[in-house]
């Protein structure tokens, strides 16, 4: 999955090579290679995170706001794996359903 990351707050090449990680596991439930777009923002004291997944067949948008980066990330990349496991499996059914 080709992910790109942009961030309008300093950080640094491990934490951008965490976030590759953990969102490069999605991977096995899309269709074909996928892009994401992966913004990080600061407005105040809270951070957010934003996640744009680009499949064949649908898109996925989700943000997620916290006081920690850390929370944000995983926070978020808890609920786009929800959704992604549950899109794949919507598409699946639909396909095997007689």
């Amino acid at each position: 999955m080709d992910i790109r990351i942009y961030s309008a707050v300093p950080i640094d090449k491990n934490f951008e090579e965490y976030i590759r990680d953990k969102f490069t596991r999605l991977k096995k439930f899309l269709f074909d290679e996928g892009s994401a777009e992966f913004h990080i923002k600061r407005e105040g004291a809270t951070y957010i995170s934003e996640i744009k997944i680009h499949s064949k067949g649908y898109n996925i948008f989700l943000k997620e706001k916290d006081n920690d980066i850390n929370k944000s990330v995983e926070n978020l990349f808890d609920r786009v794996k929800e959704q992604v496991r549950k899109t794949h499996d919507k598409v699946v059914a639909k396909k095997y359903k007689k």
